[in-house]
């Protein structure tokens, strides 16, 4: 089985793939990471349909679909969730759930609006990976979070995730920004921590793009294995964050102490 994960580009040829693959080691088993070279939309789904049919999971860093309005006022979503009044309007579902753990997101765009370049290519990316099952999950009506389950691939195989909800997630806080030295820092220890292994030369060695790439690798294994937990509403589009259960809220750790000059 391969465990897919895919950072989206606006530049056509620099879409992202990473899998994983399960491999016993001498410490359990462990997640082996294959980078590919970056390219276009079809090359990425024909790599992936490649592996055949049944044999990969995958986690795409983009919107599935577009808004569908379901948070406007006096909306059944919007008492679900307690949404103050004249906020969230306009967000999705599993945006509106994410945001408000402090975990921003980008908006996206009704049918009738523009979508930013490397939102339409992420739109590509789910057409094109159709034949393998948009992730729906089972018994969803009435519910907008959940764990996602034993069996959740009948489901589905292609979802929606986020690498930065992923991996405050998986550190329990808000990491810096991930091109900061310690923010990158964390972001790799998080994965390793998970038992992801890459055997040339490690994650250190690794793109900004394949790391997000390799997070959303690990959200899809989470989904195979029935580790994680999905939000929003199945009629718009749901998002799967590799873990059992959600805080309420992901704050950033405490800026490190600095002394005044002189």
């Amino acid at each position: 089985m391969r465990f897919c994960g895919i950072d989206v580009s606006a530049r056509p040829d620099n879409q992202q793939l990473c899998t994983l693959h399960e491999r016993r080691g001498s410490a359990g088993v462990e997640l082996v990471a294959t980078f590919y070279a970056p390219g276009r939309v079809e090359d990425v789904a024909r790599t992936i349909q490649g592996f055949g049919r049944g044999e990969a999971v995958i986690g795409i860093d983009a919107p599935s679909g577009r808004r569908l309005g379901l948070l406007g006022e006096g909306s059944p979503a919007r008492a679900a969730l307690g949404l103050p009044d004249g906020r969230y309007e306009r967000m999705r579902v599993c945006d509106a759930v994410l945001y408000r753990r402090g975990l921003p997101l980008y908006p996206v765009p009704a049918a009738e609006e523009p979508a930013p370049d490397w939102m339409q290519v992420g739109f590509e990316l789910f057409a094109a990976l159709a034949p393998l099952g948009l992730y729906i999950p089972d018994g969803a009506a009435g519910t907008l979070m959940s764990a996602v389950g034993s069996g959740a691939i009948r489901s589905g195989r292609v979802f929606e995730t986020y690498p930065d909800a992923i991996f405050c997630a998986l550190l329990g806080h808000r990491p810096p920004p991930k091109r900061t030295p310690w923010g990158g820092q964390q972001r790799i220890a998080a994965l390793k921590l998970k038992g992801v292994v890459d055997d040339d030369g490690g994650l250190w060695h690794r793109t900004l793009d394949e790391i997000d790439a390799c997070a959303a690798a690990y959200a899809a294994y989470a989904l195979a294995v029935g580790l994680g937990t999905w939000v929003g509403d199945p009629a718009e589009g749901v998002m799967v964050i590799p873990t059992a259960r959600l805080l309420e809220r992901y704050t950033k750790l405490p800026a490190p102490a600095r002394s005044a000059l002189a």
